[in-house]
């Protein structure tokens, strides 16, 4: 094999080592805190049916949609109506991003009790803000809005 030919093969691999490097695992709290913990972007995503985002509203957490996905360089958290459910959406953003998604093992309740520092709070829903928010990278782009904000 010539040179060329080597090269097409490893830049192949180079640009495809995200979408088989990353994963999409469940995580309890103290896992999730410690993910939590490294400062990188991070994008919350609601996969909950509407009746639950309603009266549970988690703060700048996006509505999953097909084709949702986090920015590069960053990972995505998934809330769903069970730990199931939110592996399987995690699993789906993952084939479709190539980036790190992390499920939250017992939902919202588990996720408020990791933004309030591991301690059950009264406080209201704004404790659940990521400390480094992005905005995925397909929900600034022209054409049907795949969140809108109310």
């Amino acid at each position: 094999m010539n040179g060329l030919g080597r090269f097409v093969i490893v830049l192949a691999c180079v640009v495809s080592a995200p979408a088989w490097a990353a994963r999409a695992e469940l995580l309890d709290g103290p896992q999730l805190a410690e993910v939590l913990k490294k400062g990188q972007p991070c994008c919350i995503i609601d996969a909950r049916e509407e009746g639950r985002r309603k009266q549970q509203p988690i703060p700048f957490a996006v509505t999953y949609k097909e084709g949702v996905k986090p920015k590069p360089g960053g990972f995505a958290v998934v809330v769903g109506n069970n730990d199931r459910q939110a592996l399987e959406v995690a699993q789906v953003i993952v084939k479709s991003s190539g980036q790190d998604v992390f499920a939250v093992k017992g939902g919202y309740a588990i996720l408020k009790q990791v933004r309030s520092g591991g301690e059950a709070s009264s406080a209201g829903p704004e404790i659940l803000m990521p400390q480094n928010f992005t905005i995925p990278s397909n929900t600034c782009e022209q054409g049907q809005a795949l969140h809108e904000y109310k």
